[in-house]
């Protein structure tokens, strides 16, 4: 069996691909298997991974990564997995360190840090190792162990190697949208882990902000905010995770902070969906800080800030009152 299945999907990243190839091909662990998902690109990326003869490539129409790296994941054959963005790199020796760490944990998921690439400079940035509390380090845990702090882990795809048959057994794909595909996949995988342990290195670097990229654009045209919400929350019902509300309301922080950046013509019907959520939370929640919310369809990030503070004290006191 092979080691180590690396699933990369793109899609007009041949400006950077072969760097992103070239870190691969260069470790010194060898074991591996190499699956790229052609995301129907119209730019010559097609062309450079022709150039690496030991890559599967599989073509498809463009439906987003989410979708790429589904269907590259069922045709894996690796004992572990590890998710790539064509348009990103790994160190030196990152395999060799994350098959030894992986190993000796014996887990379902291993996570490590990432570098942040922007401006020309590499920096520990915002998914670097640091970032995960120390307490979390040298040890193998579970949902029973980080309880409400599930986000106090990266929850990018490509922060994490997983056992495949761990995400096979248990169903855990990714969503077909355009944005925050991987977050269902973060939160399944998760919660539904026997095992997982942090490898205190960074190993993975993102290049963040790169032009053209989805993340990269200004004004939004997805409702992805939305979609992902509900999708996380049918989750939720299905399982035991006692702390639902909290990982809830982190989504529907995402879809609040998504309106004032909705393209002109796209905000009303942006709005609409999105107070379906408030209004279900409401019911759902009546007694949380939802109840004193009420958004408007032009509301600037900060306001929509500073009315998600006010509704919190106004909770608060509320209850401090009522004691």
């Amino acid at each position: 069996m092979t080691k180590l299945s690396i699933v990369i999907p793109v899609y007009n990243t041949a400006s950077y691909l072969k760097k992103c190839l070239d870190s691969i091909f260069s470790q010194t662990f060898k074991d591996f298997e190499v699956i790229c998902v052609d995301d129907g690109s119209t730019d010559n990326s097609l062309e450079v991974l022709k150039q690496f003869p030991l890559v599967r490539i599989i073509k498809k129409q463009n439906k987003g990564s989410g979708a790429a790296r589904n269907i590259a994941l069922a045709c894996t054959k690796g004992e572990y997995v590890l998710f790539v963005d064509s348009d990103d790199w790994l160190v030196d020796c990152a395999f060799e360190k994350l098959i030894r760490s992986v190993e000796t944990f014996n887990t379902d998921i291993l996570i490590f840090g990432a570098f942040t690439y922007s401006n020309g400079k590499l920096r520990s940035g915002s998914y670097g190792v640091k970032k995960i509390p120390k307490k979390y380090l040298h040890k193998v845990f579970n949902k029973s162990d980080f309880k409400d702090e599930i986000f106090k882990f990266p929850s990018t795809a490509w922060t994490k190697l997983y056992k495949r048959n761990f995400l096979i057994n248990n169903n855990i794909n990714f969503q077909n949208i355009r944005v925050g595909q991987d977050q269902i996949f973060f939160v399944k995988s998760m919660l539904q882990a026997n095992a997982i342990a942090v490898l205190n290195e960074n190993l993975y670097c993102y290049r963040k902000k790169r032009p053209g990229s989805v993340t990269s654009v200004k004004k939004k045209t997805t409702f992805s905010p939305v979609d992902v919400f509900w999708e996380v929350e049918r989750y939720l019902d299905t399982c035991s995770y006692k702390y639902k509300r909290s990982v809830l309301n982190k989504y529907f922080l995402k879809a609040t902070f998504w309106l004032p950046k909705m393209r002109e013509d796209l905000k009303n019907a942006y709005y609409i969906k999105y107070i379906n959520i408030l209004k279900y939370l409401k019911d759902k929640y009546p007694n949380k800080w939802y109840r004193y919310f009420a958004p408007e369809l032009h509301d600037s990030y900060m306001k929509l800030k500073l009315l998600c503070a006010a509704c919190c004290l106004k909770k608060f006191f509320n209850s401090a009152e009522q004691k």
